[in-house]
């Protein structure tokens, strides 16, 4: 019975959908009957031919800018109605922050009265979609027909420390997508927007004609200039595209972002299998979802665990060798017994904690005054953005793909394609050269030692078969992690040592850099990009641990939660430096058997 009733109602709603979708399509026609040229720059929609050869051409993938775009009268308006009448709100996850209003779709939706207050919105929504401008873009962009009756765009704010990380916009049946910059005309005292205010947008080449994964930095920025639209076409491992912090303080990046979909049922130019055909006629959306997963597999750390000779467990305790090596780091107050005994009762409570002043003083003090100089040299003073390609030298490489992750790695592969205007030089200076020797050796002598495993055992009581790790730079207005799945199916111990200089900046979280552990739900959930798509105030974090200065977190991590390093603003008063580690834990029944 239940089953019937669940059939005539899926029935009925179908039904519903379709009378829904023409009533849309009907009303699409209506609305065609305004004078949608009078709504565009003077001749704009003649020039189709000409920017199409410019769309094809451009690099990193077809696109286009026009400017100017719409009539300049009705753009004030828009601009207007947008800042006094529109409400904005706040969104962040680990791939976003900036302010958002509701969907420009649903304006018919409206009383009226309210729709009334909206006439400039409502005017150039409908010469968007209409039949004229969309005939325009498909000329443009030769993508074939477009949906009129699927209208898709809302209005965003981006304020000092918003931003938007890379992604491809695949998600549905997108086929163009569009941005509409307002920004304020007098910004700058009329000189536009300038280049240390942020906000570019940014284009990513693939990695190589073999891949389908983003390269690490953009090649392509485009400033936002007034009563400019962008167009590009989505396709899933090519349309790769970052919307960069805006810096500027007292500066808002205003734009209305959309997107043009494939016909629906009922429209010209609908096909059932229109979307399978176009992207699997070179096995683009199947490379990409596989390079994808291969990507969320290979984790956020990536190499494969290297295994102690045998497992390591609380009841070995800690040898005379083993201290020697640990308190030539460590500081001496964590190898006494009674407070590794705190430490052990406290994690036992909670499965986590964070031990303060973790290295011994002198250890500390180098590394304090050798990472101030690095940063201090490659200017990140907390103020502006630097260019893609800083601290790229030596043993420091930059790590991607920038889909799932972006940051700089000691002794990692050299991955990194050149930046746009990238002129940084290769020269290392000693502070560099005394701080990368002091972490490496933490990384190789300290942390990947049976030691160091034998005294994380002894304050966890957990069994460890093995470990990898690296050491990061996560550089400010420039590096992230996203929270992305890794594929784990066992428990893992994460040991994380932050470095940051002034803590009290960091402490709340405003300026990024934090640790954080979310559920990662179903894997299916991930987008094509890689990245999982989390509003922490709808979906929680299960633990943030912020940045701060010399302080080990360790972190007992169950399969299924994932973890991210939110983007670090290029406010932050330096980089967030890391020696980030995990650990394999056994099964109680395995470390018995053992």
């Amino acid at each position: 019975m239940v089953a019937v009733e669940s059939e005539n109602k899926r029935a009925v709603s179908q039904a519903d959908t379709t009378l829904a979708k023409k009533a849309r399509v009907d009303e699409t026609l209506a609305t065609s009957v305004i004078d949608a040229r009078a709504c565009f720059h003077a001749g704009l929609l003649d020039e189709a031919d000409s920017l199409a050869a410019v769309f094809a051409s451009a690099m990193p993938f077809s696109h286009c800018c026009i400017t100017p775009f719409c009539d300049e009268t009705l753009l004030q308006g828009v601009r207007q109605e947008m800042l006094e009448r529109l409400h904005f709100t706040q969104k962040e996850t680990d791939i976003f922050k900036y302010h958002q209003s509701g969907d420009l779709a649903n304006l018919d939706g409206l009383p009226e009265d309210e729709k009334r207050q909206l006439p400039s919105l409502q005017k150039l929504r409908d010469a968007i979609y209409s039949q004229e401008f969309r005939d325009f873009v498909s000329r443009v962009t030769g993508c074939g027909p477009l949906s009129g009756s699927r209208t898709d765009m809302s209005t965003n704010r981006f304020k000092q420390r918003d931003h938007l990380l890379l992604h491809d916009d695949v998600i549905g049946d997108r086929r163009v997508s569009y941005i509409i910059y307002l920004p304020d005309p007098k910004i700058n005292d009329g000189r536009g927007w300038e280049p240390r205010d942020g906000g570019h947008l940014e284009l990513y080449p693939r990695e190589s004609d073999e891949s389908w994964a983003p390269a690490i930095n953009p090649t392509r920025r485009l400033p936002p200039r007034w009563n400019q639209i962008v167009l590009f076409t989505v396709l899933p491992g090519q349309s790769h595209h970052s919307v960069e912090e805006v810096a500027g303080i007292d500066k808002e990046r205003l734009s209305i972002q959309g997107w043009f979909h494939f016909p629906q049922p009922g429209e010209p130019g609908y096909e059932p299998d229109q979307m399978k055909r176009l992207w699997t006629s070179g096995a683009v959306s199947t490379l990409s979802q596989i390079e994808a997963k291969r990507q969320r597999e290979s984790g956020l750390v990536g190499e494969d665990f290297a295994d102690y000779s045998q497992p390591i467990d609380d009841t070995m305790g800690l040898s005379d060798e083993d201290r020697a090596l640990l308190s030539k780091y460590i500081n001496p107050d964590y190898l006494r017994e009674k407070i590794v005994s705190q430490v052990a009762e406290k994690f036992a409570e909670d499965s986590h904690i964070q031990l303060a002043a973790f290295l011994n003083s002198e250890t500390a003090a180098v590394l304090e005054s050798s990472l101030k100089q690095v940063d201090r040299l490659d200017g990140m003073d907390g103020i502006d953005i630097p260019p893609h390609g800083t601290g790229e030298r030596g043993r420091w490489h930059a790590f991607g793909p920038p889909v799932i992750r972006r940051y700089m790695r000691l002794d990692g592969p050299a991955m990194a394609n050149a930046a746009e205007g990238d002129t940084h030089e290769e020269i290392v200076s000693d502070a560099e050269l005394q701080a990368t020797e002091l972490l490496a050796a933490l990384r190789n002598d300290l942390f990947a030692s049976g030691a160091y495993a034998r005294w994380l055992s002894s304050i966890t009581t957990l069994a460890l078969s093995g470990c990898r790790g690296m050491v990061r730079r996560f550089r400010p207005g420039l590096d992230y992690t996203l929270g992305t799945p890794d594929g784990t199916t066992t428990t893992t111990l994460d040991t994380v040592l932050c470095l940051v200089d002034d803590p009290e900046q960091w402490a709340d979280g405003v300026v990024g850099g934090y640790q954080c552990y979310i559920d990662g739900g179903n894997e299916d959930e991930a987008s094509n990009d890689g990245s999982v798509y989390r509003a922490s105030e709808e979906d929680g974090a299960l633990l943030t641990t912020p940045a701060a200065w010399n302080t080990l977190s360790v972190v007992m991590r169950e399969p299924g939660v994932v973890k991210f390093v939110k983007y670090v603003s290029a406010s932050a008063p330096g980089s967030r430096w890391d020696v980030s580690f995990e650990y394999q834990v056994l099964a109680s029944d395995e470390s018995e058997e053992q």
